[in-house]
């Protein structure tokens, strides 16, 4: 549950859906537009990536501030 928290505060939740429009728009025009290789990612597509890419590197401690670290350690 605090992981969840943690998630939801600090606009968590809506810069997970300002990324994932992010990653919407830059798909669109420079995969697709540029390079012409995929097909056009639909919002919620970009934003099921853009998870993607978060639980892959969340592991890692990509972007999680040592306090996290510390706290999520001290579970071992």
């Amino acid at each position: 549950m605090k992981l969840v928290r943690g998630f939801m505060t600090g606009g968590g939740i809506g810069a997970f859906f300002f990324f994932s429009w992010v990653i919407q728009m830059l798909w669109n025009s420079i995969v697709v537009g540029h390079l012409g290789l995929f097909k056009a990612l639909s919002y919620w597509q970009a934003a099921g990536l853009w998870f993607l890419v978060i639980l892959l590197f969340a592991w890692t401690g990509i972007g999680v501030s040592d306090r996290f670290l510390r706290k999520w350690r001290s579970f071992d």
